[in-house]
């Protein structure tokens, strides 16, 4: 049986890990330009947002990133979680269930309404653990990439 999973907000000076484990998911970030290191430092000392490490047995195995968000026709705030990483080696052991458990009492405590994120279509599994976990689909996720592209007259 696997240990026990201790969650914690991750320090400004384990930058490199949190990179490393976003670069594990197929972000570009383990080589990362100076301007998006500091970038991704400054989520982590900013106060609408959480960056979650999971640790097993003294080492990184998952993080999770919840933002809150005001809402207009909301009182109160809506809770994303806009990044969940776990190892390879260590997923189906309980560690992304104690992230998601984590983010989840974070954002009853702020108040929030709602816990949303996205998941990519080809992520099947991460579907599934979702749905498991009570998570519903809502609708799709739109994107413009900018600078925008939008035809001549719509802007």
């Amino acid at each position: 049986m696997p240990s026990s999973v201790a969650i914690r907000r991750a320090r400004p000076a384990e930058l490199r890990v949190v990179l490393d484990l976003l670069a594990d998911l197929g972000r570009p970030c383990r080589e990362s330009s100076p301007a998006t290191r500091r970038a991704a430092g400054g989520i982590l000392e900013r106060d609408d947002t959480e960056v979650l490490l999971a640790e097993r047995d003294g080492e990184v195995v998952g993080l999770a990133c919840l933002l809150l968000l005001p809402r207009l026709g909301h009182a109160s705030p809506e809770a994303r979680l806009l990044d969940l990483i776990v190892t390879p080696e260590t997923r189906a052991t309980g560690v992304g269930r104690a992230l998601v458990a984590a983010a989840t009492d974070r954002a009853a405590a702020a108040g929030c309404h709602l816990l949303r994120l996205e998941c990519g279509h080809h992520r099947g599994g991460a579907k599934l653990f979702y749905r498991e976990l009570g998570f519903e689909s809502r609708g799709e996720d739109w994107q413009l990439p900018l600078p925008s592209r939008l035809p001549p007259g719509v802007r």
